[in-house]
């Protein structure tokens, strides 16, 4: 058997065995609070049994062993062939990539002989700082480890982030049916899952509304508190409420409340006057309410920008309190929001106007979604490189961004595996397109659980990475700055090379140490 041992920092491919960063001896590190990760392929394999020995850990490290799944991707949507260019794609399609993690139970997934494990070292907040050198054998075969657990322990999360999160497949792919104890228990499986990447933020519904007269309405927030008080128990501090409207169109300027009642008339005037203030007493009661944002209609455009702001102006007139939180590209839209989520891309190129809404009280986020896909932006997309992923929050770092927005952390499409379908097709009102790969999910529908993936573990060493720059810049900003900027200038502007990214990254702990 041959191993070879690849950073966290890479994505890892059934059909390749050297990388960039491949070595025959595990160095791996962390700050205190946090995990040391690595994968470990394996070559020349007749069987998926798998004997794995990890022994001699030091106090207060608890080790996860994962199985590498490969997944497909069948396509470089959005890209076209003769307009390739490094990184984007970082490999043609079709290929198979290891992007899911299954937890290890003495079997491999094995392609023509290769398979492959993901090793992640929970270093607890107390433990003795230091180099430890803990024994690891794979069926029978000996790798040297090096384990260096830096002082420095992980910050408190401070950054929002939120990811759409579909209870869909607990039905689709688990065959469970809602309000059975199987279900509630898978259901905070997920959310768990949702907690380990730093997720702290949900959509939120379940609001009832009834006519009983012409415009008078009665509402029922049972479901909308039963909802923020299971996430609450899972952890989430922050949440994201129903949209007040959405779009019939595209093409339309039109903003519909609830189904069918046109914003700008009176019955829209009589159902958000007895509907918001009815919102803003049960948030009040619950001690909510400062922990909220509401969207008004997701992703305005030129079609619909005018009816948006007026909107937004007569709910600020009726609840000043909730504030409006919507993602956006850079638009007529000025004052219109209090949380402005830009696309990256949008941000970058608009950073000197939207940055005058953060002067006027306004917070800045940004998001990605099934764009940017122009060359050079970062995004999740497998197949870029992994580092793509790694960067979103270190773009939060570097323009004092305070969140982040996905539309899917598990929304797959109808008829979509997302095993071997990671381009599906996608409906938003009357546009339909396919989907670059991965847009849909971060997690995978697991045997009886979620499984997690390389872009979730990604994402979560991102946003601590975050926190970690945001501490150092609070005693030593020049430092901080200059550890960013030597791997990200900008959201187009990003270092692919591992070893430089690693060494950034040690640069920081030994800092915060």
């Amino acid at each position: 058997m041959q191993y070879t041992v690849v950073s966290s920092a890479e994505f890892t491919y059934p059909d390749r065995f050297a990388y960039p960063s491949s070595s025959s001896a595990v160095d791996a590190f962390s700050a205190r609070g946090t995990y040391a990760a690595w994968q470990l392929l394996l070559n020349g394999l007749d069987s998926p049994a798998v004997d794995v020995r990890l022994d001699g850990l030091p106090e207060g490290v608890t080790p996860e062993i994962y199985t590498l799944v490969p997944v497909q991707v069948e396509r470089n949507h959005g890209i076209p062939e003769d307009q390739f260019q490094p990184h984007w794609p970082e490999r043609r399609a079709p290929y198979w990539l290891y992007d899911c993690f299954r937890p290890f139970d003495g079997t491999v997934e094995v392609t023509d002989g290769q398979g492959g494990l993901y090793f992640a070292l929970k270093c607890g907040r107390d433990m003795t700082p230091g180099v430890y050198h803990p024994t690891l054998a794979v069926n029978g075969t000996s790798i040297p480890v090096t384990l260096e657990v830096y002082r420095a322990t992980l910050p408190e999360e401070t950054l929002k982030i939120i990811l759409g999160y579909s209870r869909a497949p607990l039905e689709k792919f688990h065959g469970l049916t809602p309000g059975t104890p199987a279900y509630d228990a898978l259901d905070r499986k997920y959310l768990a899952a949702l907690r380990r990447l730093h997720q702290n933020m949900m959509y939120v519904g379940g609001v009832g509304a009834e006519e009983i007269a012409p415009n008078q309405w009665k509402f029922d927030f049972t479901g909308l508190v039963k909802q923020i008080e299971t996430y609450e128990a899972a952890g989430m501090k922050y949440f994201n409420l129903p949209s007040v409207g959405w779009r019939k169109s595209w093409h339309e300027s039109t903003i519909l409340l609830r189904g069918t009642i046109p914003s700008m008339s009176y019955e829209g005037y009589c159902y958000l006057t007895q509907y918001l203030p009815a919102l803003k007493e049960v948030l009040t009661a619950h001690g909510w309410l400062d922990r909220c944002v509401m969207g008004v209609a997701d992703e305005p455009n030129a079609e619909n920008a005018t009816e948006f702001r007026a909107l937004c102006g007569l709910i600020h007139r009726i609840v000043p309190e909730i504030r409006l939180c919507d993602a956006m590209s850079y638009g007529n839209l000025h004052g219109a929001l209090d949380v402005w989520v830009p696309l990256n891309a949008e941000y970058d190129c608009h950073r000197a106007e939207i940055e005058t809404f953060r002067q006027n009280g306004a917070e800045i986020w940004h998001y990605v979604c099934c764009g940017p896909r122009e060359f050079g932006y970062i995004n999740r997309f497998m197949d870029y490189p992994l580092l793509s992923t790694r960067y979103l929050h270190w773009g939060n770092y570097k323009y004092d961004l305070t969140g982040f927005l996905h539309w899917a952390a598990n929304v797959y499409q109808p008829g979509q595996d997302p095993f071997v379908l990671n381009c599906p097709e996608h409906h938003n009102t009357d546009a339909v397109c396919f989907l670059p790969p991965g847009d849909t999910h971060l997690l995978y529908p697991g045997k009886g659980e979620p499984w997690i993936s390389a872009r979730l573990e990604a994402e979560r060493e991102s946003a601590e990475e975050y926190e970690m720059l945001k501490k150092l810049a609070e005693t030593n900003k020049p430092l901080a700055d200059e550890i960013c900027e030597s791997v990200f200038r900008s959201f187009k502007d990003v270092e692919y090379d591992v070893a430089k990214f690693t060494a950034a990254k040690r640069r920081l702990l030994a800092a915060l140490s």
